[in-house]
């Protein structure tokens, strides 16, 4: 049992500390807020002390997990693993590109393990979708969300669209060719809404929309390639497979008649087992699991630091496009 302290309980802190003690991994010795009469409430609630600076918990504990706004990522998680403690980051991983590659230096110097909440990666309809993802010829990706003033202190690109951009740089493992964007500004100061169509080296094209302006909630992937077509819904946690083959005789499928010479396609529907897993439940486990095997994290800090450069690369086109 790995003892672990936990730093920011707001929202997603008290999801994490739920969470913490309800595992067995862990062993949660306590946490570090900036709120005192939160600290206090906290404490009482759950019956977990709190601590009165983040540097004495550090001192206590083996991990730490740091769920805290991004812009303080860096100047918690550096004096946490200066004293040698393993680090899980929520995502946004830190405000800039320079900060996660210090923290990335300091991460190989002291030998312990970053991992890096992209939480996405967890959802258990994705998980099943992964192994029916061949040479992708083209992506669309759709999240939408109902306007939350929570987040918006950043554009809708670091605050949504990030995690549907480790998402694409998992599934398509090759170098970015171009980047064309769009966005708006609806009610808040920074971007609501952005488009993104991304080219890859490998051919593949993704185009992505971000709106946290919308009516309703989505999280959708649409995976298109030679051999069929993946849809991944994530919020709703289905996965659908639809094979595209040639069509045999008497087929009890679903056919499409071409209408020309080339042979007609009969669609295959599979829907794979789905287990009802919380995701971030998982990531902590797997956090977990690289501490105690010495193993790669699933989210790295490498993968963060290129999905926080292609997140900065999208709104500087957009920042572009709209002071010409």
């Amino acid at each position: 049992m790995i003892k672990v302290g936990l730093i920011g309980v707001g929202y997603l802190g008290k999801i994490h500390l739920r969470i913490l003690l309800e595992t067995s991994a862990f062993q949660l010795i306590g946490f570090y807020d900036i709120d005192k009469q939160t600290s206090s409430d906290i404490s009482k609630q759950y019956n977990v002390k709190a601590y009165s600076s983040g540097p004495e918990l550090m001192d206590d504990c083996e991990a730490l997990i740091i769920v805290t706004p991004s812009n303080t990522h860096f100047e918690i998680a550096s004096t946490a693993i200066k004293k040698g403690k393993h680090v899980f980051l929520e995502k946004p991983v830190t405000p800039t590109v320079e900060e996660a590659k210090l923290l990335m230096g300091l991460e190989k110097e002291a030998g312990v393990k970053i991992q890096v909440g992209h939480v996405e990666r967890f959802n258990p309809a994705f998980i099943s979708a992964v192994p029916f993802i061949n040479k992708p010829q083209f992506i669309e990706i759709q999240r939408l969300a109902i306007y939350n003033p929570r987040g918006t202190d950043v554009s809708v690109t670091l605050d949504l669209m990030i995690h549907d951009l480790d998402l694409l740089l998992t599934i398509v493992r090759s170098n970015i060719k171009s980047i064309q964007a769009f966005g708006s500004k609806t009610i808040s100061e920074t971007v609501d809404l952005v488009n993104a169509r991304i080219e890859f080296d490998n051919g593949t094209i993704a185009n992505l929309t971000s709106n946290r302006m919308s009516l309703s909630n989505m999280r959708n992937i649409k995976v298109y390639q030679a051999n069929g077509i993946i849809n991944i819904d994530l919020l709703n946690k289905v996965t659908e497979v639809i094979e595209i083959r040639n069509a045999s005789k008497n087929s009890k499928n679903l056919v499409v008649v071409s209408g020309t010479k080339s042979p007609d396609k009969e669609l295959v529907f599979q829907h794979p087992i789905i287990l009802p897993t919380n995701a971030i439940k998982e990531e902590l486990l797997a956090f977990h699991n690289s501490i105690i095997t010495g193993s790669k994290p699933v989210v790295t800090i490498e993968d963060a630091i290129g999905v926080l450069s292609l997140a900065y690369c999208i709104d500087e086109k957009i920042q572009h496009r709209t002071t010409k």
